[in-house]
């Protein structure tokens, strides 16, 4: 219907999709709408450009411009009544939109919209990249954010720079500028630019399709760093690791023995982290994935599908939320069973036993479980002389000691590794008797390189071995 528009009109609180507007008399007037379904007021005022309306719909009012170009009607929203002072700047901005419409043929949004995605800012980009990472399923982890936010200061004064505009040469001198001082921060910097430009052409692509029209957004500027070879390659960065002394698994002929008979002797000082970097070899678990376990009998049901904890009755250790964003369940053999054992025995004996199966050593901690072992890892390593170790390297050296041990599908899911593209391990599931088997294979080859280690958690299970 048509009626005569003005600003007390249009803020007619009257105006719901509960009911409809009639004309009574003359006069305005309302019945009820009982299909609830949206309604358009169109404007008779002379002031108004043709097709000028008010459209009542569930969630509020907006005003409307809709015209008929070539055969075709175009109906196109000029804005939410709230977002305008008065009705007056509403029909003017509906007479510029109505305008666009006859001169192109096409919708002014639809049109806005695409404009939008072909001057997006590298700044927007990352916007939209980070919306992806916290909405995709699953979210992307907390270190996830904390690694893509520090890499993208590095492109601060990018950031209003619409990416189109961003230039091979321009790319390339600052990748060259920041990989002078710190080439991995240049390569993390750069890959997550490239990944939230890729993203923002694949939804313009996207809208583009529905749109049945050409994108404008299609071509990456970083991907120049791919053309000019500036990433390192799998070998190079391996060669970096080995002259640094990273990824230094420890060595089953050497270090390793070392390492563990260290780690037995500092256990009368530091008990908790010890007992964690026992149990971090034993299992081949990532750094964080063993800190945060909680004792079985000491939680919920509800809450242990949603924490990691270990169970001594069934003999388990379960890990929530790995890094694959998978839970993993490892079976507890002879000597991780023991340490665990130990350890409850310990947390009985105090007045207040703790949830934790790492609990922290002060009670001012925020997390309330033990976090951080590095200043002992570097004083395990200057005892077993060994030059330097991460606690990740401790996961690679069960990798190593496991390769000669077991196949591929039982290390794999010892490891908790993605099957990725591989469709073979769905058909091959690793039986629970299987896994505790090789596992304890495992097990018995660690602490075989620490005889006083070995003859302490082993014994009487396993014949001892000589000191």
């Amino acid at each position: 219907m048509k009626i005569t528009l003005n600003q007390n009109v249009v803020l007619d609180r009257r105006f719901t999709v509960a009911q409809r507007p009639i004309l009574k008399d003359g006069e305005l007037a309302f019945e009820p709408n009982s299909n609830h379904q949206p309604y358009i007021v169109f404007d008779d005022n002379r002031k108004s450009p043709v097709g000028f309306g008010l459209k009542v719909g569930a969630t509020g009012k907006s005003y409307i411009i809709q015209r008929k170009v070539d055969g075709k009607v175009i109906k196109a929203k000029v804005g939410n009544v709230s977002n305008f002072a008065n009705i007056d700047q509403a029909r003017e901005e509906a007479r510029k939109l109505a305008e666009t419409m006859t001169q192109t043929g096409r919708n002014p949004n639809v049109l806005r919209r695409e404009k939008t995605a072909a001057e997006i800012t590298l700044g927007e980009a990352f916007t939209a990249y980070r919306e992806h990472l916290e909405k995709k399923q699953p979210p992307a982890k907390p270190n996830t954010f904390t690694v893509f936010d520090k890499a993208t200061r590095k492109l601060d004064s990018w950031k209003a720079t619409r990416v189109r505009d961003l230039t091979s040469k321009t790319i390339l001198d600052r990748f060259d500028e920041i990989a002078k001082k710190t080439r991995t921060t240049a390569e993390q910097t750069f890959r997550w630019a490239n990944a939230a430009v890729n993203l923002a052409i694949e939804l313009e692509a996207e809208n583009a399709h529905s749109a049945n029209r050409l994108p404008t957004l299609t071509y990456n500027p970083f991907k120049v760093l791919h053309t000019k070879a500036r990433y390192r390659s799998r070998k190079q960065l391996e060669e970096v690791y080995k002259a640094k002394g990273v990824r230094s698994p420890l060595s089953v002929k050497d270090t390793l023995g070392k390492f563990l008979n260290a780690v037995w002797v500092r256990r009368q000082e530091n008990r908790t982290g010890c007992d964690y970097f026992l149990l971090m070899t034993l299992w081949g678990t990532r750094r964080n994935e063993g800190l945060d376990l909680k004792w079985r009998d000491q939680i919920t049901d509800q809450e242990s599908l949603t924490c990691s904890w270990v169970c001594r009755e069934t003999k388990k250790v379960f890990f929530f939320d790995t890094k694959n964003r998978s839970n993993h369940t490892l079976p507890l053999c002879v000597a991780a069973l023991e340490i665990v054992n130990q350890r409850w025995e310990l947390n009985r004996e105090n007045d207040k036993p703790s949830k934790w199966v790492f609990p922290a050593r002060s009670k001012f901690s925020k997390s309330g479980h033990y976090t951080d072992g590095r200043s002992l890892m570097k004083y395990v390593c200057e005892d077993a002389e060994i030059k330097r170790i991460s606690n990740h390297d401790l996961r690679r050296t069960f990798g190593r000691v496991a390769e000669g041990l077991v196949t591929y599908m039982v290390l794999r899911d010892l490891l908790n590794h993605e099957n990725n593209a591989d469709v073979t391990p769905r058909y091959t599931d690793v039986e629970e008797d299987r896994l505790r088997e090789s596992l304890q294979k495992i097990e018995l080859h660690i602490l075989a390189t620490a005889p006083t280690v070995y003859n302490a958690l082993l014994t009487p299970t396993f014949s001892p071995l000589p000191a």
